[in-house]
């Protein structure tokens, strides 16, 4: 009887000390998780690359970004600001990163080696009017709506950023709802074109409903986008890193296609 109840405390014992020991490897393991940050990362809406970070859908690159992340122990913060903000807030390291940008629109960030998607840039019109895309020249009779600050591949350089300060060719806006809003330009008949990528276009109709007759008019350009990082914080190199290897991973694995067939995408490779 005396050896079964000693037994008994030892045992006790035992499973008291295991209980400890993983308790404390669970509260070091967290702390080490804690340890690692949150990145914010900045955008204005552009679904669905990335759409309302209130929404259960917060757009495809956000979601790999904090699968991502969240694997190597670190939190990603996702915001919504106007896309003049976010270029300068990330270069000047306010932000950590910037979602849905292209090599040309911000040189100096910190790029990963695999882009997030390839943006078709199309020029959209009313059914109602009688316009295509043929080159620069097939422009310079048109008024064209853009958004400040928007690449749009080349044809940034070539054509809206010399014709920036003419009105009659150039009109631009700024702010969380741009698109809409040139969209609401296009049916007002105050511009005649205006150009946006083929996925976000199709989205943010279905998206709001817009019940007006807009079609695409020609393709400037394709052109790789992705999650950037400031050129001003030490760890962007480590924070583009991790993106590639995972997006690598994710692909691999079919997380990417779980994650984009949810957009009604398919894989850009």
């Amino acid at each position: 009887m005396m050896n079964l109840t000693n037994q008994n405390i030892t045992n006790k014992i035992n499973f008291l000390f295991l209980s400890i020991f993983l308790l404390l490897i669970l509260t070091l393991n967290t702390s080490y998780i804690k340890d690692k940050g949150t990145i914010i990362l900045v955008a204005d809406e552009w679904c669905p690359y990335n759409c309302n970070p209130n929404e259960k859908n917060p757009g495809y690159m956000v979601e790999l970004a904090k699968l991502i992340f969240a694997e190597q122990g670190y939190s990603v913060l996702y915001q919504q600001v106007s896309w003049s903000r976010a270029i300068y807030g990330t270069r000047k390291g306010d932000f950590e990163g910037i979602i849905g940008t292209g090599k040309n629109e911000t040189p100096d960030f910190v790029f990963t080696k695999n882009e997030m998607g390839i943006s078709i840039h199309t020029f959209y019109i009313l059914k109602s009017k009688n316009w295509k895309y043929n080159g620069i020249k097939s422009v310079e009779n048109i008024t064209l709506g853009v958004i400040e600050n928007y690449s749009y591949g080349n044809f940034f350089n070539d054509y809206v950023n010399p014709n920036k300060n003419n009105n009659i060719r150039i009109q631009i806006v700024t702010g969380d709802d741009a698109l809409r809003r040139n969209i609401k330009k296009l049916e007002l008949s105050r511009i005649d074109a205006t150009i946006e990528d083929k996925n976000v276009m199709n989205y943010t109709i279905k998206k709001y409903s817009i019940n007006i007759d807009i079609i695409p008019a020609g393709n400037v350009e394709k052109e790789k986008v992705y999650i950037a990082f400031s050129p001003s914080n030490k760890k962007s190199a480590e924070y583009a890193n991790i993106l590639d290897k995972g997006i690598i991973k994710f692909r691999k694995l079919g997380k990417l296609k779980t994650i984009l067939d949810k957009y009604g995408l398919k894989d850009w490779k």
